[in-house]
Parts: C-alpha cells; sequence; structure tokens
C-alpha cells in the first residue's frame, strides 16, 4: 500500500517537475506528449515528422530550424494551443493550407525555405503578430492577409518583389516592414502612407531611390526609413 501511495504521489508531481520545461528530443516528447508545452528540434537533420505530433496536446511552442522538411504532417496543424511556429531553414516548396487552423498562432517563422507564394489560409490567424518569411521566392501576397489586423512586425526581405504590397497598407498595427534586399522593388502604393503606426521600414538594397525616398519621408514622418 505503502508503495502504491509512493507512486501516485509521483505521477501527480510529474506536470510540476516538467512545467516550463523546454524538450529537445521529439522522442522524448512523444514519450509524454501530454506534458510537452514547448519543443526545439533545431539543426536535427530531420527529414519527416511523425503523424504523432498531433498527440503533444499541449504544445505552445515549436522549433524546427535548420532541418531537411519537405512537407508537413496533417497533425501538425490540429495544435490548437501553438504560439510559436518556426520552419526557417527547410525545404519546404509550400505551407499547407491547414495553416489556417492553428487559430491561436502568434508568431510565425518561414524563412530560408523555397516559397513562392503564401497560402490565402494565412489570413485566418487573428492573433499572429509576427510574420518572417525572408529569403524566400515570393513576389506577391494574398489579399486575405487584410484580416491581420493584430500583425505588428513583417520581414519579407530577400524576396522578388516589384512593389511593397498593398494589401499590408490596412494592417493599422503594423509598425515593422523590413523589404530590404528585393532587387526588383521599385514601387509602392500611395496608400502606403496610410501606416501611421510604422516606425521602421527597411529598403535597403532595392531601387526606391531618390525622390522616392524624399516622398515616403513625408508620408511617414514618425518612420525610420532605412535605405
Amino acid at each position: 500500500m505503502r508503495m502504491i501511495l509512493l507512486l501516485v504521489c509521483l505521477l501527480l508531481q510529474l506536470p510540476a517537475a516538467f512545467a516550463g520545461k523546454e524538450f529537445t528530443s521529439l522522442t522524448e516528447a512523444l514519450a509524454m506528449p501530454s506534458l510537452v508545452t514547448s519543443l526545439n528540434l533545431k539543426n536535427k537533420d530531420i527529414t519527416e515528422l511523425p503523424e504523432e505530433i498531433k498527440n503533444l496536446v499541449n504544445l505552445e511552442k515549436l522549433n524546427l530550424t535548420g532541418n531537411k522538411l519537405k512537407s508537413l504532417p496533417a497533425g501538425l496543424f490540429t495544435l490548437s494551443k501553438l504560439k510559436y511556429l518556426n520552419l526557417t531553414a527547410n525545404k519546404l516548396p509550400l505551407i499547407p493550407a491547414a495553416i489556417g487552423d492553428l487559430k491561436n498562432l502568434e508568431e510565425l517563422e518561414v524563412g530560408f525555405n523555397n516559397l513562392h507564394e503564401l497560402p490565402v489560409e494565412i489570413g485566418s490567424l487573428p492573433k499572429l503578430t509576427r510574420l518572417n518569411a525572408a529569403r524566400n521566392y515570393l513576389n506577391a501576397l494574398p489579399a486575405s492577409m487584410v484580416k491581420l489586423t493584430a500583425l505588428g512586425i513583417i520581414d519579407l526581405s530577400y524576396n522578388q518583389f516589384v512593389s511593397i504590397p498593398e494589401v499590408l497598407t490596412s494592417l493599422k498595427k503594423l509598425k515593422a516592414l523590413d523589404m530590404s534586399i528585393n532587387r526588383l522593388l521599385s514601387l509602392y502604393p500611395k496608400s502606403l502612407k496610410n501606416l501611421q503606426s510604422l516606425r521602421l521600414l527597411n529598403i535597403m538594397k532595392t531601387n526606391i531611390t531618390g525622390a522616392k525616398i524624399e516622398e515616403l519621408k513625408r508620408w511617414l514622418p514618425d518612420c525610420t526609413i532605412m535605405i
């Protein structure tokens, strides 16, 4: 009886013992799925995620930076508590439409992949405050992004934009926009002047120069423009 009581006490203490722990082993995480809130699998040479990742029902933070993923399992997009998802530096050709199911997502990092577009469903992330899609092959954004009213920081550097996307000019909380190293970038919509909350606009190494920069400075007097 004493042994049973001891085991019960140990089991009751497990959640507290793992509270706040950052797991760094997928095997360990899947062995105790309900206890995992943060999982860091950076630079693990992972080529495929198991469908069992859906069992991490309390996961809030997932870092998959620097792996070799070419696709993502459907189970990943059932993790309703996920707030932070980092997919930087993989080999992803696309972000699945199911990304729109992650309604609590606040930060999404998809830079250094092989993306030519973002899915329309990205506009279904009402809590998204930060988006990093740098170093891809993007030249446009979905119109649905107009619904990302909480978005405050966007990094679109090192892409193939010709113009600053007009859809961004509806985002009243946008404070920082990085469009640098878009070598073809030379245009911007007049509605850019609507972004009066913008405090940083990076257009370094683009074709927005001279009189255009002066115009932007007049439109956005409280914004630091990096040229």
